[in-house]
């Protein structure tokens, strides 16, 4: 049954024509404001001369190494470098003790002297007994005898000159000497330490400018890259380039050339051997050191490139998102190629131009409006810059 206005209270009607406003408006659902569009970096994708090449993972060697050991049996006397550091070819490196090849040269030259003086009496006897034998006052048998003589005197001062030679070459060798311009590495016996020829290396030297790269192909790489130069490796090192990348990212300021490749393939993996040499006159870089050498023809295609940190992938294939003139954002299939540094050769899927996005990526998605920023970057490491801060 309704409620009729006049049966209620009279301060009621006015209680609800006060309150009912309220009510109404809380009621009613409050329309939030447009969220703003995600802040995206990109980048304009540029076209670049993309030349043929291909990458191994190689390691340094010394271009020369030399173990310093010892040639005659003795105790170290003293050491006269430091371990690590540069020497050259000529410098006194181990000092050996030299009292007992000195007293064996002393020795040798003695009797070198008592067989000259054997020798030269010798001689004189000979000399006198052909004269009188001429005369016939010697006989045949006594003749024969001064002979023999200085047959042996003379077989006695080659041993004896033998044996000077022996002394003076084991006194040299108490002083070992750096055989080239290198550097030396860790000393492996303390002064006092008695070596012989059969002890190992006391150190060794090291020839590290140049320095050598090796490197391994598969014999199907090594046959096309054959038939595509038809020459030997080193003659085609001057129709290629080749650059190093160091471990720590970083791109060796020095280029390369092919230097050796070997004459039969490995059996057991099917590789051939190759070298390149690479100069290296800061000692920048050890033997042993892994490094990632890139081989490239000197003629290329011009192709886009695209940074390798934007690259995504399902199972579709590769992809990239792109930043389109309605400021969405559009998923683009990518076929991509040979690397260059930071960047990656996009062989179809991009024109140049097409804004690519960078950073931000987690905050999007396909169809999304986005806020992008220009940037630049650099196709070497990849660092992302301001235009501004780019042209500087």
């Amino acid at each position: 049954m309704p409620v009729k206005l006049a049966a209620l209270p009279g301060w009621l009607p006015v209680f609800c024509l006060i309150v009912m406003p309220f009510l109404s408006a809380c009621s009613e659902p409050e329309q939030s404001a447009p969220a703003e569009p995600a802040s995206v970096s990109v980048i304009a994708v540029e076209e670049a001369e993309v030349r043929p090449g291909r990458q191994f993972v190689a390691r340094t060697e010394a271009s020369a190494t030399a173990d310093l050991t010892a040639r005659i049996e003795a105790e170290i006397q003293e050491v006269l470098f430091q371990e690590g550091a540069r020497v050259e070819k000529g410098d006194v490196l181990v000092r050996l003790e030299d009292t007992t090849v000195k007293a064996n040269l002393d020795q040798a030259q003695a009797e070198l002297a008592a067989a000259r003086a054997e020798m030269e009496s010798a001689r004189k006897n000979l000399r006198r007994g052909e004269e009188v034998a001429s005369k016939g006052f010697l006989s045949d048998a006594d003749l024969d005898r001064l002979k023999d003589r200085f047959s042996a005197a003379e077989g006695r001062l080659k041993t004896a000159e033998a044996a000077v030679d022996k002394a003076s070459t084991n006194l040299a060798y108490a002083e070992i000497k750096a055989p080239f311009d290198g550097w030396i590495g860790k000393l492996n016996f303390d002064v006092g330490a008695v070596v012989k020829p059969g002890s190992g290396p006391i150190a060794e030297v090291l020839v590290t400018d140049p320095i050598y790269v090796q490197f391994e192909v598969n014999e199907a790489d090594y046959v096309a890259f054959r038939r595509t130069y038809r020459t030997s490796p080193q003659v085609a090192s001057d129709q290629l380039d080749l650059a190093l990348t160091l471990p720590d990212g970083e791109t060796y300021s020095h280029d390369g050339s092919l230097d050796f490749a070997d004459v039969r393939t490995e059996g057991n993996t099917g590789t051939v051997a190759i070298r390149a040499v690479f100069p290296n006159p800061d000692a920048l870089l050890l033997p042993g050191l892994y490094v990632t050498l890139r081989i490239e023809g000197q003629s290329g295609d011009m192709q886009v490139l695209v940074p390798q940190m934007a690259l995504q992938e399902t199972l579709e294939g590769k992809f990239v998102l792109v930043v389109n003139e309605d400021q969405e954002v559009v998923q683009r299939f990518v076929q991509v190629g040979a690397p260059k540094g930071a960047m990656v050769a996009v062989e179809a899927g991009l024109d140049a131009g097409d804004q690519v996005i960078v950073e931000g990526l987690q905050k999007v998605r396909t169809g999304t409006k986005v806020s992008p920023v220009q940037k630049q970057i650099d196709i070497q490491t990849g660092a992302l810059m301001d235009p501004e801060e780019a042209a500087q």
